[in-house]
Order: C-alpha cells, then sequence, then structure tokens
C-alpha cells in the first residue's frame, strides 16, 4: 500500500491521479505534507513524464545512440544524456547483487579514455611519442578493466581498476567472486594473489590455450563484444567510464532474457517505488509507447 516518506503513515489520501501524466500525488492526513510517486527515487526532481523515461530505456536496451532517442521522445540531447547517466548511476550502485561462484574465469584489457567535455588548462597539448612502457593507470588515462565470467551461469562481471597492483586486483575479485570458488587466469604474475582464498589455476599462452582443462577463453572471446561496444562511444570521460561499464555488464548478464524482460528489470533498477507508481498510474506501458 502507499506510506508516506516522510512519518510512514498509511493515512494517506490521494489528491490527484494524473500528477506528470502518469503519477499520482498523495497527501498525508498525519504529518499533512505531500508526496508523489517519484519521491525518493532518483526521478524526485526530474521534469520529464514517466512515458519518456521508460521510453528512453528500452531503446538503451538496444544499443541506439541518445541524438535519435532524444529527437523521438522531443527533449534536446543534454536532457537526454542527463537521463541517460541517471540510470547508469543506477545501475552501477545496484550491480553487486549476488557474487559469483562455481568456476569463473578472469581476464583484463586496457581502454583509453580522457577528459572529454572538461577544459584542460593545465595538461599541454597531446602530441605523438606519448606512449609510456608499462601497463596504464587510471591517471594516466589508460586504466586496467577485468571481466569476470562464470561457466555455471550466463552471468559476468566487469570492473574498472585504478592500477594493475596485486591489491586492486584481490580488491576486486574478493567483492564479486565467492571465496573458495575457482578461477581461470591467464599467467601474468599478477593473478597469483588469487590462490590465497581461491582454487586459482593457470594457463601460459606461450604454450598452450588450454591445458588441463584450464583456459579463459570465455573471458578472452567477451572483448571480442566489448571493443565494438566501446568505440562505438567516440570516446568516454574518465569521469562517467564505470558507469558506461555498468550498463554494459547489466546488458551482458541478461543476455538471455527478452526484450520486454530486460525493460522491467531495468525499471526495477531505477525505480525503488516502481510497484506503486506502476499501480497508480492509468496508462500501461504499451499505452505510453503508443502515445510516443
Amino acid at each position: 500500500g502507499v506510506e508516506c516518506p516522510h512519518c510512514h503513515s498509511k493515512d494517506v489520501q490521494v489528491r490527484t491521479t494524473r500528477y506528470r501524466g502518469y503519477a499520482a500525488r498523495y497527501c498525508c492526513l498525519n504529518c499533512k505534507r505531500w508526496f508523489n510517486d517519484f519521491t525518493g527515487t532518483p526521478l524526485e526532481h526530474s521534469k520529464v513524464d514517466l512515458a519518456r523515461w521508460v521510453y528512453l530505456m528500452r531503446e538503451l536496451n538496444k544499443g541506439r545512440p541518445l541524438l535519435p532517442i532524444a529527437r523521438e521522445i522531443g527533449v534536446s540531447y543534454k536532457t537526454a544524456l542527463r537521463m541517460a547517466r541517471i540510470i547508469r548511476r543506477c545501475l552501477y550502485f545496484r550491480r553487486l547483487s549476488e557474487p559469483l561462484e562455481g568456476e569463473v574465469e578472469a581476464d583484463d584489457i586496457h581502454i583509453k579514455i580522457g577528459r572529454q567535455g572538461r577544459r584542460c588548462k593545465k595538461r599541454p597539448p597531446r602530441r605523438r611519442g606519448l606512449k609510456r612502457r608499462g601497463r596504464g593507470t587510471y591517471k594516466t588515462d589508460m586504466p586496467p578493466v577485468m571481466v569476470l565470467v562464470s561457466r555455471d551461469s550466463p552471468r559476468i562481471a566487469v570492473v574498472m581498476l585504478p592500477d594493475a597492483s596485486k591489491k586492486s586486483i584481490f580488491k576486486a575479485v574478493f567483492k564479486r567472486v565467492k571465496p573458495g570458488s575457482r578461477i581461470d587466469t591467464d599467467s601474468w604474475k599478477g593473478y597469483r594473489i588469487l590462490g590465497a582464498i581461491y582454487d586459482h589455476r593457470s594457463v601460459k599462452h606461450s604454450e598452450s590455450y588450454v591445458k588441463d582443462g584450464v583456459h579463459c577463453n570465455r573471458a578472452e572471446a567477451e572483448w571480442s563484444i566489448f571493443r565494438p561496444w566501446w568505440a562505438g562511444f567516440r570516446g568516454v570521460s574518465r569521469k562517467f567510464a564505470h558507469l558506461y561499464l555498468a550498463q554494459y555488464e547489466f546488458l551482458r548478464d541478461r543476455r538471455y532474457r527478452t526484450g520486454m524482460e530486460k525493460l522491467y528489470a531495468l525499471i526495477g533498477f531505477v525505480f525503488i517505488l516502481v510497484a506503486r507508481c506502476l499501480m497508480n498510474s492509468l496508462l500501461s506501458i504499451s499505452d505510453a509507447f503508443t502515445l510516443l
């Protein structure tokens, strides 16, 4: 039922059922304060109605760019970009639902990020010959990204590391893989620390890619899907790179679900009070699409 978010009283009266098109407004008879279906959600201060939010979430699941989506829903590109960032931020903070377990494969690559959209007065102009030796870091705009792929389920986890140190690798894996699981990696020495709490096995790629059932081929094959998806953004700011990775993890983690199932899952991630919002709305999601 409906509950006041301020005093948690159930003595609530519905005053308006067409607020922002699909939501309702309520008045708490106990504390005499007003609230609506968006109160307490990431959309609390947004002026865009619910139909446009749902439409944008559905099109993001398809991998479409934001510019044509903004034209279809009748908002500016700046507004659509802000809406997409709110959705990606919700996915980022709710991505750690359950840790991976069983047999897990791990692999890493380095991605290029920068200061897109930010003025860099202190940094001199870029020129050729700036490539540094060794592995890149977040401060040098070349952070490592690790992918963890489960063999027992279609679930994956994608995480951006500040650097390639053993401490960063162990901290990232410990949050996303259940202790005691088996982890297969390559023979890079940075993964050796995983043997402390995991059944760590490695394979030397200079000799073989599969040895006694130990391989990380599924994790390496994931990069063939990630690289074209990442290149489609034509440069990502280092400030929001982790949000894009959270979106990719959401799409790949639910790749075997239908489009409507992924849409409802995304709505559940974004709207904390979505059940109340949809029950009190006068139009369904399909009706909202026809109106747009």
